[in-house]
């Protein structure tokens, strides 16, 4: 089959042209996972977050027994409750423990099977004697069960959870994630997960204040175990480079291939999705048009130019994500205004919080002690949706204003006629 540039869902490296992850993987492993450390991969919507979760848990497996779930597989009823997560949950790990060969020959039967029973006991307790329930299922003993496997089991246990958002707004996760602290900090006594990787868009430890915004919750969190992950998951322009390489030798387009790699870097300064969809483009979409007469004219800076104006005429679901965000973080938004509309200077402070949720979202970056924005292609589609925005709202007045000053003039008060 025909590799192609994805850029719906995560990338195979059998199916699709992507950025080697062998160098991040290894790093990972080496910097956190190895040392035992429980961390949260956090980064904006469509940044590689899924595709390095996946190819983490097959590159781990030869030393880890690794449990790699995913929230979006758990609807918002397995939420609802302590004892329907805990449920949920044994029925996840019940899962991997049948599909996967490495988890079976690495968990001893009869400890999976003290966990089982919790929700073979649950299972029959649901519904009329919900008392006996709640006696019988908690989230203490979920652990507890939890405990007795990594106790006795062969290699260490690494949990792989993505996309947790979607238990953002769950009492049942943060009572979840308080009960992994306190394994985490009694593990000598009380074995659990070797390493625990979350990932999501936002940082596990702002979950807290997304659920009680109250200011008295807003810096309390369950998650404060978690060491501080700062690898950097944009691609370089030399990774463009490699992948553009393998590219060209199944294409022979003749481009300049470091060239081009380096103007699609200028327009998006790595972040994954749009380096893709550039790509996508130029490879699909620009060669059925009637511009360019032979594939050599489209792989040119004037083609990556020419696939970026296209990008910024679509409506497209990372678009619509940050035009959400921009609605709901009215400071984010005035403070991105300011940056872009009225070119003013802000110094880049970790504390401020506008700041901190424009890096989170993938908007902001910091460059020399500056707040500045993240890449260009960001930039230049704000900057449209501002100028159209403030465009509408100066005709819309126009127009307003000259009806009230017209019917003033000639129907109600002559003095409006100072219009």
């Amino acid at each position: 089959m025909r590799r192609y540039f994805n850029t719906e869902g995560w990338c195979a490296p059998e199916r699709h042209y992507m950025v080697s992850l062998k160098d991040r993987l290894e790093k990972i492993k080496r910097l956190y996972v190895d040392k035992g450390k429980y961390f949260t991969i956090n980064r904006g919507r469509q940044y590689g977050k899924t595709t390095t979760l996946r190819a983490l848990a097959k590159y781990l497996k030869e030393d880890y027994v690794v449990f790699s779930m995913d929230f979006q597989l758990m609807s918002t009823a397995c939420f609802a409750d302590e004892q329907t997560f805990v449920i949920k949950f044994i029925q996840y790990i019940k899962e991997l423990y049948f599909e996967q060969t490495e988890v079976r020959e690495n968990i001893a039967p009869d400890t999976l099977n003290r966990l089982l029973s919790l929700k073979e006991g649950g299972d029959e307790l649901q519904g009329e004697h919900c008392y006996s329930r709640e006696q019988r299922l908690s989230m203490d003993m979920l652990f507890r069960a939890l405990s007795g496997i990594c106790r006795m089991v062969k290699k260490p246990i690494v949990m792989i959870i993505d996309e947790v958002d979607s238990a953002s707004n769950s009492q049942v996760f943060l009572d979840f994630l308080a009960m992994l602290r306190g394994y985490y900090l009694s593990r000598e006594e009380k074995p659990i997960f070797h390493s625990v990787i979350f990932a999501g868009v936002y940082d596990v430890k702002n979950l807290k204040r997304k659920y009680r915004p109250e200011e008295a919750h807003r810096y309390n969190s369950p998650w404060n175990i978690a060491a501080v992950f700062d690898m950097g998951m944009s691609f370089s322009a030399c990774q463009i480079q490699m992948m553009l390489r393998e590219y060209e030798a199944d294409n022979y387009t003749g481009m300049d291939v470091k060239k081009v790699a380096d103007e699609i870097y200028q327009y998006t300064s790595g972040y994954p999705y749009l380096v893709s969809a550039i790509c996508k483009s130029m490879d699909e979409r620009l060669p059925e048009g009637d511009k360019y007469k032979r594939i050599a004219e489209v792989w040119t800076k004037e083609g990556v130019s020419e696939a970026v104006k296209l990008l910024q005429k679509e409506k497209i679901p990372l678009f619509d994500s940050m035009v959400r965000q921009l609605d709901m973080y009215k400071d984010l938004r005035g403070l991105i205004e300011e940056m872009i509309y009225q070119g003013k200077k802000i110094p880049f402070s970790p504390d401020t919080e506008a700041i901190n949720i424009g890096v989170m979202f993938g908007f902001l970056k910091e460059k020399d002690g500056q707040v500045i924005m993240a890449n260009r292609i960001f930039e230049m589609r704000m900057l449209n949706m501002f100028i159209a925005e403030e465009a509408l709202r100066s005709d819309a007045f126009r127009r307003s204003f000259g009806y009230v000053c017209q019917v003033g003039i000639s129907d109600i008060d002559k003095n409006v006629s100072r219009c």
